[in-house]
């Protein structure tokens, strides 16, 4: 392909990626997302675990605060269940070729969207709609720079098909459920068992606010102030 038909292909990317210098190094947009990420997400966590042990909601323990807690429960297994199925289908194949099948055709970046839904369940288990709110507000904005600092990424490697697979299958939000698939996976070991490391967390992180809610509601834990 000569040079002439390659930026015309890299000029045709949707609204949602910026055409960029695709000579830059990768490890400056990567760098750059993460610094800021990382303490970013550290500081955040602090505060909302802080909210979260010493403020109690107002309506904690009503059905209606169950119902937002078991409802958290199922977010959080499909979150676990979504990251475990994306490593399937990515695993062994990161950066050596562009995946587009199965989870991948559906959204760009489903490991952040089940990462998201995980988050959110575990936010809900709270019962509180304003830690909820926030706490899914800041995933985004955090996250957003990592997503696209990524996408700028495979765009460097993947010049000609990225910017095809960019138009058809949205960033982050699928457009429609994903289906159940019968071509078979090759499974990378090691991917695999470390996604499992990851998704742990999850479960942990869940269990643990909702012993911090009962401890609330058992006087254990003092609550300082009501929220929403």
């Amino acid at each position: 392909m000569n040079s002439t038909s390659s930026d015309s292909t890299r000029s045709q990317l949707s609204d949602d990626l910026k055409p960029i210098d695709v000579g830059a190094p990768w490890f400056t947009f990567k760098d750059k997302a993460e610094a800021l990420r990382k303490p970013l997400s550290k500081i955040v966590a602090v505060v909302l675990m802080g909210l979260l042990i010493f403020g109690a909601p107002r309506w904690s323990g009503t059905w209606s605060m169950e119902l937002l807690k078991t409802i958290g429960f199922l977010l959080v297994f499909t979150g676990v269940l979504g990251r475990l199925v994306c490593t399937l289908h990515i695993g062994g194949k990161k950066n050596r070729e562009l995946c587009q099948s199965g989870i991948y055709q559906f959204c760009r970046n489903p490991l952040y969207f089940f990462s998201f839904l995980g988050f959110c369940g575990i936010c809900l288990i709270s019962q509180s709609i304003l830690f909820t709110l926030i706490g899914c507000t800041l995933f985004l904005i955090l996250y957003r720079s990592v997503i696209l600092s990524e996408e700028r990424h495979l765009l460097q490697l993947f010049p000609t098909e990225f910017p095809i697979y960019q138009k058809a299958v949205p960033r982050f939000w699928p457009r429609e459920l994903p289906r159940l698939s019968s071509h078979a996976l090759q499974v990378n070991n090691v991917a695999f068992f470390r996604s499992l490391t990851e998704v742990i967390w999850f479960l942990i992180f869940s269990v643990l606010i909702d012993l911090v809610v009962y401890a609330r509601g058992r006087e254990v834990i003092p609550t300082l102030f009501h929220w929403f």
